[in-house]
């Protein structure tokens, strides 16, 4: 086995450690793995030559970010394991990135959409989504000892492998103790064969019944945003809403503030009495 191979498989042990996402896991040894096909190293030349190559084949400057991010996370294991004394990854200036706002239903589409769906495993999955404003990654990990219906909370492995317990409501309760019924341990939501439910499934599932209900292709995410987005304009207040969504930078959730402005502003130019012509 090449130096290279060795790096990378320790590389893989090292993110399956601290990732649950596959898709996640697969995206950063993709990355890494294209970079150590470039590099005849591990130092700032070699990221900026890395980078070079992707602006010569047109990637755009969210692909280039996110390539980026990847290597930080594999110069971080490089220096844990002390190959490196720098994470040459963070020195480099990112490409400017239009950022958009994050998509969301607003309140009626919401209920729209929940009220819509009758079998009780998708129901539960759906009513937990938006309660808990959960990854995809997160809802498909979760067993049923993760549920503490008592207390009304879910616990969660977290991006970066912490554990928290996130609340759910007295609504999503009733919707997951009909789904589970006498179930305690597995998998919470399973596929027809009885295994752990899939990300290319679930996502599937949300598109066709917000096609269907509200007219609108979404994604498990989306509800993710839609449940940030009420909170916030419920009042709740930035930090808290930042720690119920496991953003480890206050910058990640202040986007929903963004979200919330350009509300009101679409709201005020519908509704102002010289916003149209007569």
């Amino acid at each position: 086995m090449s130096t290279a191979n060795k790096i990378l498989k320790g590389f893989e042990q090292y993110i399956n450690a601290k990732y649950t996402s596959q898709n996640t896991k697969r995206a950063y040894l993709k990355d890494v793995d294209e970079f150590l096909k470039l590099a005849n190293g591990f130092g700032l030349e070699d990221v900026q030559k890395f980078m070079q190559v992707l602006f010569n084949k047109g990637l755009k400057p969210a692909s280039i970010i996110r390539k980026l991010a990847s290597l930080s996370v594999f110069f971080e294991y490089l220096k844990e394991n002390g190959l490196i004394d720098k994470n040459y990854a963070k020195l480099i200036d990112k490409p400017k990135n239009s950022k958009k706002l994050p998509k969301f239903l607003d309140v009626d589409e919401t209920i729209a959409l929940l009220e819509s769906v009758k079998d009780k495993r998708d129901r539960a999955i759906l009513e937990l989504l938006y309660s808990s404003s959960l990854r995809a990654s997160e809802l498909l990990g979760l067993d049923v000892e993760d549920v503490d219906f008592k207390n009304l909370r879910v616990k969660v492995k977290r991006k970066g492998g912490s554990i928290v317990y996130v609340p759910f409501s007295e609504r999503a309760k009733r919707f997951l103790v009909d789904y589970i019924g006498a179930r305690n341990s597995g998998p919470i939501f399973l596929n027809k064969y009885g295994k752990r439910l899939s990300d290319r499934y679930l996502r599937k599932l949300v598109k066709i019944y917000s096609v269907k209900s509200i007219f609108k292709d979404i994604s498990p995410h989306t509800l993710r945003h839609t449940k940030a987005t009420h909170l916030l304009n419920s009042g709740m207040d930035i930090r808290l809403l930042q720690k119920f969504l496991g953003h480890s930078s206050i910058k990640a959730t202040q986007i929903y503030t963004h979200v919330n402005l350009k509300q009101l502003a679409e709201t005020y130019d519908n509704t102002h009495p010289l916003a149209k012509d007569e």
